[in-house]
């Protein structure tokens, strides 16, 4: 079993159970946390002991969603000073579709996403490539980075209707754990301190099924969500994704909203004032 510096690995009856373990930074997705995500799921995958597996956070969140210092550390061509612009958020978005399409296939074990907390922006992206999602009383989902420009959860019209994908995407609303259950987003919503137990219950039936089995019949699904364009929306959107990144320093329309540049009060008064502006006008969350 190899060793994680950001997530707890631990196997259990036939049960991996991943646990994104930055808890001060709210499992902020850093390259450490999704190399070590990505490692964790595959371990788990290769493993012939291991029949299902949980994911889940280390204490308030799942995710809070992408490294809010910066797109610095989100793909190849950011970290290369060569590859800044267009070209660099190109070579990161091909990387982020390549790692979903490869999820989907190297990965025949079914994933229960346990959450705990916030699973928000990319961290609600990353939850969504479960199988199945139990939530905790406390969890909240959303997508808030909507608010200044970007596309989020391609996957999520393939777990709830395309109303409630554009009511969710469109305004960056956050999703408390009883709506997610009313809408399809999880199959169940348990109390704080139940949470793993729920999810290690619902692992453990999984693991009473001939292995074949399960990686067929999980297989046939998939094939089923990749007819009706999964794979081809998340290639779309990537793409619309790069370059909306790739652009917004020099199209006002993309970062400017009635005046406020949220880019630049992020790069002269910091993350939390940036935040602030972007959300302000809404009022409190959860809003739905």
């Amino acid at each position: 079993m190899a060793e994680y510096k950001n997530v707890i690995y631990e196997k259990k009856e036939h049960v991996a159970i991943i646990t994104n373990n930055n808890p001060e930074r709210l499992n902020a997705l850093s390259l450490g946390l999704k190399q070590d995500i990505d490692n964790a799921m595959m371990e788990a995958a290769n493993d012939t002991d291991v029949r299902a597996i949980i994911w889940t956070g280390a204490g308030r969140a799942f995710s809070a969603g992408a490294n809010m210092g910066g797109r610095g550390d989100e793909g190849q061509g950011a970290s290369d000073p060569s590859l800044q612009g267009l070209v660099g958020n190109v070579i990161a978005a091909e990387d982020y579709r390549e790692w979903g399409l490869k999820w989907q296939v190297a990965i025949t074990k079914p994933i229960i996403g346990a959450i705990n907390g916030y699973a928000l922006g990319r961290g609600f992206e990353y939850a969504l490539h479960s199988d199945m999602l139990i939530a905790s009383e406390k969890a909240i989902f959303g997508a808030p980075e909507i608010r200044h420009g970007t596309i989020a959860a391609t996957r999520l019209p393939f777990f709830v209707s395309p109303q409630w994908s554009k009511r969710i995407i469109l305004t960056g609303d956050h999703v408390s754990a009883e709506t997610a259950l009313r809408i399809g987003l999880v199959i169940d919503v348990v109390p704080h301190e139940e949470l793993m137990d729920a999810a290690f219950k619902l692992a453990k039936r999984f693991t009473y099924i001939p292995p074949y089995a399960i990686r067929f019949n999980k297989r046939m699904i998939d094939g089923t969500l990749e007819a009706m364009g999964m794979n081809s929306a998340l290639a779309h959107s990537s793409m619309v994704d790069a370059i909306g990144h790739a652009t917004q320093r020099e199209q006002e329309l993309i970062r400017i909203t009635d005046g406020v540049d949220l880019k630049k009060i992020q790069q002269e008064q910091g993350v939390r004032a940036y935040i602030h502006a972007r959300d302000e006008p809404f009022g409190p969350s959860p809003h739905l």
